[in-house]
């Protein structure tokens, strides 16, 4: 087990003997032809919660929620994933965060985001929706729809920018964070040069939740890229620079051990 999986294992532990329990929340109905596992009848809380952040906009928080999905699901880990809000401009191409995450889940985009909840205006949610003249939900209201079927074992919850960007009309990603309680927030950072700040001034009011740091885009033969992940895991993060480590501390934080041992 690598040093960055032992740490999140064990700020798991210590986090599990301070959770309350959950309470369970209903779905919305399935769709017809969906996979059952994305939008069944019944609703659980899933094994694990996993909150993705990042350190800021365009970091690659949907690239990496959506490469780990693949990642857990090759281990045969059950997965579904919610984007509880979203902005784009619709004169980009591409798609939309919601419907690349669907592309991994399997789920239909409508499930992973809401079409309510979506705002064809490159601004933050709460702008976009008044620009628009919508009202944009609230972060209990978003922290309601963070909703997963009954059978899947990771759900992940894509946040929006950064950690304290504006998603709702009354709060950021924190304080959906501290609504939803995820068993463990990734975040998603630079491996380039301001990377270490980033990283440890994002993870610090972390400090109440199990969490990792994902460096995007590293590279081992760049100098500043292999400096800035040994400082950070010498100042006690744990830290993943590649999927299939991520996915290690995912299935850390699930059972304790690889999914695909289960």
């Amino acid at each position: 087990m690598s040093e960055a999986v032992a740490r999140a294992a064990r700020e798991r532990s210590e986090h599990e003997r301070e959770r309350q329990p959950r309470t369970a929340r209903r779905s919305p109905p399935a769709r017809a032809g969906d996979d059952p596992a994305a939008a069944p009848e019944a609703q659980a809380r899933p094994e694990v919660v996993v909150f993705v952040a990042g350190t800021g906009t365009e970091v690659g928080k949907t690239w990496a929620t959506a490469e780990l999905t693949r990642v857990l699901r090759d281990r045969e880990c059950v997965v579904a994933a919610c984007k509880p809000v979203q902005s784009h401009d619709p004169d980009e191409a591409g798609p939309t965060d919601a419907a690349a995450l669907a592309a991994a889940t399997g789920q239909h985009p409508d499930d992973v985001c809401p079409p309510e909840h979506t705002y064809p205006v490159p601004l933050a949610p709460p702008m976009a929706a008044r620009k628009l003249g919508r009202v944009c939900p609230t972060v209990d209201e978003l922290a309601a729809g963070c909703r997963f079927g009954a059978t899947v074992e990771v759900g992940l919850v894509e946040g929006v920018g950064g950690l304290y960007s504006p998603l709702a009309s009354d709060g950021h990603n924190l304080d959906l964070i501290t609504r939803i309680e995820p068993d463990l927030v990734i975040m998603v950072a630079s491996a380039a040069l301001g990377g270490i700040h980033d990283s440890m001034a994002c993870t610090l009011p972390l400090s109440g939740w199990c969490h990792a740091v994902f460096l995007n885009r590293f590279d081992p033969r760049i100098e500043v890229h292999a400096l800035n992940v040994r400082w950070l895991r010498d100042a006690g993060l744990a830290v993943a620079t590649n999927l299939s480590e991520l996915a290690d501390i995912v299935c850390t934080t699930l059972r304790g051990q690889s999914c695909g041992d289960a």
